[in-house]
């Protein structure tokens, strides 16, 4: 590039940035709001939705700014009408690190790429609950994959062979059946989301990370460097597999990629929620409004761009040619849903997530109006006939949200399937989770 060319850049970057300037000149510039938190969703996903609301909101020339090194950003957007200079901070060290400064008061959002736990809640117990609906919002949906080298012959590991690995009981690939090199481990901080989720979905309670094991602040820190090491494993947020080679995993069941629609229904044994937390008592209606706002169609949509999995109701190619026949004849006339009723064990009460997909899917039937096959799902138990009730009860109790969500009674049949096609064989809660589920068919046609 001639010093002319350069030059000529720099003149024309300038002066576009040139009537945002003079404003600020004059107009000190408002933070709206801060959001601190997790990496997965501060690194790219906050910056855009925050720039989808500002945009939203009638700003104009709006723009990113990211400090290089420091995980960290700010939006900012001019308002013509008021002749003013708005922004939105973002800091992105980690899910822990969001509730750390809401504590403080350096955040007004805390994101995080798992639930918030109990002891942050009792920390956070003055600013109130934050398990209910107007605190915990579910912004999108995330696959943790387990990424290798691209040239590791290996397509599809068993999760406690992943343990073995990442515990250090497995160091050479030849004892899984892969070609004679060292197992190099990559993984996230303590800080993070995705280690939080890794630690409870994979090592669980009977494995231990190795020492050995190389830890990154960033996703995409971790990605790079496993594409660059034979021998290599890690895991990362769906968005950031990059050149890397992600695996299917397995639970003692069939094994499901890190995909569109497996990781939308949540049948990914590693798929995961993103969270947004408000603190229930706030006085910033800028936070309310941009959480409102993330919601919505237009933010699910750039929840897609960024590479992430939007919570929108869409129809999806399943396989099923390995499901019993009793199945197949239940589902043979219609299509499935991207999204599933989970819940608690014992229990029949939506969660947040689960109320919103409620109004999400009411609004998919009400453009498209078809008939709807609810099939409720049980873990696995010693009493089979308990588990069908159970299943049975599950299926109602979304029908009975649809109803009041105003889907015609006449369209919805429900049926409870007990506690067969189990997504995962694991004994661990969240294992379970997954089998607790009511899946959404939509009438062909």
């Amino acid at each position: 590039m001639t010093l002319m060319t350069s030059l000529r850049a720099c003149f024309l970057s300038i002066l576009t940035l040139f009537p945002l300037l003079l404003s600020s000149s004059a107009v000190a510039e408002e933070q709206l709001f801060a959001i601190h938190g997790s990496n997965t969703v501060g690194a790219k996903l906050a910056p855009a939705l925050a720039e989808a609301y500002l945009l939203s909101e009638g700003a104009e020339r709006v723009s990113i700014y990211s400090e290089s090194g420091k995980n960290e950003s700010r939006v900012t957007g001019y308002f013509p009408e008021q002749d003013r200079v708005a922004s939105i901070y973002i800091a992105a060290h980690g899910s822990s690190s969001g509730f750390t400064a809401l504590q403080t008061g350096e955040a007004d959002i805390a994101a995080a790429s798992r639930p918030i736990k109990k002891s942050e809640q009792a920390k956070l117990s003055q600013l109130g609950n934050f398990n209910n609906q107007k605190s915990e919002h579910v912004v999108g949906i995330d696959g943790l994959a387990i990424i290798v080298h691209p040239d590791n012959p290996l397509n599809r590991l068993d999760i406690k062979d992943i343990a073995r690995l990442f515990s250090g009981e497995v160091q050479n690939w030849q004892q899984l059946g892969g070609n004679n090199l060292p197992v190099e481990l990559f993984a996230r901080d303590d800080h993070s989301g995705t280690w939080d989720t890794f630690k409870s979905l994979v090592l669980a309670k009977n494995y231990k990370l190795s020492d050995r094991a190389l830890r990154f602040e960033s996703n995409s820190e971790v990605s790079k460097r496993v594409t660059e090491t034979p021998g290599a494993i890690g895991f990362v947020s769906l968005n950031t597999i990059a050149a890397a080679k992600p695996l299917m995993i397995s639970s003692g069941t069939r094994a499901l990629e890190p995909v569109v629609h497996n990781v939308a229904t949540e049948d990914y044994l590693l798929s995961r929620r993103l969270f947004m937390y408000l603190p229930e008592i706030t006085n910033n209606r800028y936070a309310e409004e941009f959480l409102e706002f993330v919601r919505g169609a237009e933010a699910q949509k750039v929840v897609s761009e960024v590479g992430y999995v939007s919570q929108d109701v869409k129809l999806m190619p399943v396989d099923i040619e390995s499901a019993p026949e009793s199945y197949k004849k239940l589902v043979s006339d219609y299509e499935r849903a991207s999204v599933n009723f989970r819940f608690s064990m014992g229990r029949a009460k939506l969660d947040n997530k689960a109320k919103a997909d409620i109004e999400r899917l009411a609004g998919f039937i009400e453009k498209n109006p078809s008939e709807i096959r609810l099939l409720g799902f049980a873990e696995q138990s010693s009493g089979a006939s308990n588990s069908d009730l159970l299943a049975k009860l599950r299926a109602d109790v979304v029908r009975r949200a649809l109803i009041k969500a105003g889907v015609p009674r006449k369209w919805i049949d429900h049926t409870g399937y007990g506690q067969y096609m189990a997504l995962s064989s694991e004994e661990s809660m969240i294992s379970k989770v997954r089998n607790r589920r009511v899946e959404v068919w939509i009438k062909k046609g």
